[in-house]
């Protein structure tokens, strides 16, 4: 996996760090020990992973989610900071 290091501009999120850096929210905050949301100016490591965004579908689990993508349930799992899923709901699948 790529690092970067980036600087925090205005307009910036964790959401759309995460999206540019094909990663999640909940992984730059564990990288960076972030305790409280990110603010203009701010360094942040980032570690770019390769993989894609799914949107979580009717009848979708965790496990069918894997399986469709052959992809390590327990990394959806851990990059997500997730135990079950949601409707609607946008998820990071790891290549």
């Amino acid at each position: 996996m790529k690092k970067a290091m980036i600087r925090v501009d205005n307009g910036t999120t964790l959401d759309s760090l995460a999206e540019k850096y094909h990663t999640t929210p909940l992984a730059i905050k564990n990288l960076n020990n972030l305790n409280s949301d990110i603010f203009v100016g701010m360094r942040l490591v980032i570690e770019e992973n390769q993989g894609e965004y799914y949107t979580v579908q009717p009848f979708d689990t965790l496990d069918s989610i894997a399986r469709k993508f052959s992809a390590d349930l327990q990394r959806i799992k851990d990059l997500n900071g997730l135990d079950r899923v949601f409707i609607g709901q946008k998820i990071f699948i790891p290549r």
